[in-house]
């Protein structure tokens, strides 16, 4: 128990409940770098309360700050992130029996717009220390996990009917490793057998020593983008936004498509000049016949994410956020997803969002899809439309960039 939920307890006799709450609540704080709950309540009024009551108003006080602060835009301006050093974790080859999956969305319902993005996990683990990631409370901190024999595999793999898409970022950073372990190579062999078939890479690394002039057209090379305050308090060893970007400019200029995600997007003090400023570096930087698709999404979590992220007790506000249910996980309210996603859609100027195959495809990752229309002014009415939309425009793409 916290020292000072133990003197509270000890003083107003808590209950269980209101024990583990503050405890939870304290725990918070702590881990946001903002002091203690025993600044931000007034425990001469709880003197006062009846005994009975004493318990319950102090929890009273402590939720109505917390909650208070969870609402507001995440201040930063006196939090100072943890100096991580750079690991390098041992390479440990394996040969699984299945490597195949599914992106985490809904496998059931219409709560969300999905893809049906088939995943490929090459590699596991991540050595980037990104604060609100999942990868990192799933596999060992030392060591990274690769499919040994990948290529061969590969050479062999009879895909399920359907399969179009497929990504290799969901258990790893996609270019972290470059070809480090050949796991490009073996992919190349792939999208060489099915050339209807996109494989995209999803990466917040900088690399580009992989890419060639013959790199096949149908593995797309794409970047996690973020305002650079977030970059530098919670997305720590990852490359900067420019280095992103410069990367990514080097990879369309060998005639490969690329694309960008805008996720997750956070909802912090100065997050609307942020996000448009990130969007001018991508217009500034990039034609919209390069760039294959934009998408947006903000931080998401499960009950046991949240609960492996407390547990490692890393000073970081990503979990300064109202926590809502929705479809399973846990996210910022919808009117603030919203306005997050608004913002930076309409700065992007009217010449990317025409609806053309030589344009950027925009959507919205796990997002409800009562949310498209206020933001982009259309929608999809089912999973299946959105995946054929998305199918059509990616296929479409790749075959106007092989005929460069």
């Amino acid at each position: 128990m916290d020292d000072i939920v133990q003197k509270w307890d000890s003083r107003y006799h808590l209950s269980f409940q209101e024990r583990l709450q503050l405890e939870q609540m304290e725990q918070d704080l702590v881990q946001w770098g903002m002091g203690s709950l025993a600044d931000h309540v007034d425990l001469s009024l709880v003197d006062k309360a009846s005994s009975g009551q004493r318990g319950k108003l102090l929890l009273e006080q402590a939720r109505r700050f917390v909650d208070d602060e969870r609402k507001r835009p995440t201040d930063y301006s006196t939090f100072q992130s943890p100096r991580l050093l750079n690991r390098k974790p041992k390479a440990v080859f394996t040969a699984p029996e299945t490597f195949m999956g599914r992106c985490p969305c809904p496998a059931d319902g219409e709560q969300t717009r999905c893809c049906n993005l088939k995943t490929l996990d090459a590699v596991e683990q991540c050595s980037f220390g990104c604060a609100y990631c999942a990868v990192q409370t799933f596999y060992g901190r030392n060591e990274i996990r690769v499919v040994g024999n990948l290529k061969e595999r590969l050479e062999t793999l009879e895909l399920d009917p359907g399969t179009w898409h497929i990504g290799t970022g969901q258990s790893s950073d996609s270019l972290l490793w470059g070809n480090d372990f050949g796991t490009l190579d073996a992919l190349k062999v792939l999208a060489r057998r099915y050339p209807d078939l996109v494989i995209e890479l999803k990466t917040k690394s900088a690399r580009t020593d992989w890419v060639s002039d013959d790199w096949p057209k149908n593995i797309v090379a794409t970047w996690s983008l973020n305002a650079p305050l977030i970059v530098e308090k919670e997305e720590l060893l990852t490359s900067s936004l420019e280095a992103r970007l410069d990367a990514a400019r080097i990879v369309a200029d060998h005639h490969v498509p690329v694309g960008f995600h805008l996720h997750p997007m956070v909802y912090f003090q100065g997050w609307e000049q942020a996000y448009q400023e990130v969007v001018g570096q991508i217009m500034a930087r990039f034609r919209p016949q390069e760039v294959m698709m934009v998408s947006m999404g903000t931080l998401t979590f499960t009950k046991s994410v949240i609960k492996a992220l407390r547990k490692g007790g890393r000073p970081s506000r990503i979990l300064d956020m109202e926590l809502v249910p929705f479809a399973g996980k846990y996210s910022y309210p919808p009117e603030t997803k919203q306005r997050l996603f608004q913002n930076a859609y309409h700065t992007f100027a009217p010449e990317w969002k025409e609806p053309s195959d030589d344009h950027p495809f925009f959507y919205l990752c796990f997002e409800d899809p009562k949310l498209w229309k206020p933001v982009m002014g259309y929608e999809y009415a089912s999973n299946a439309e959105f995946e054929e939309a998305m199918r059509r425009h990616y296929l479409q793409t790749v075959r106007r960039f092989r005929q460069r």
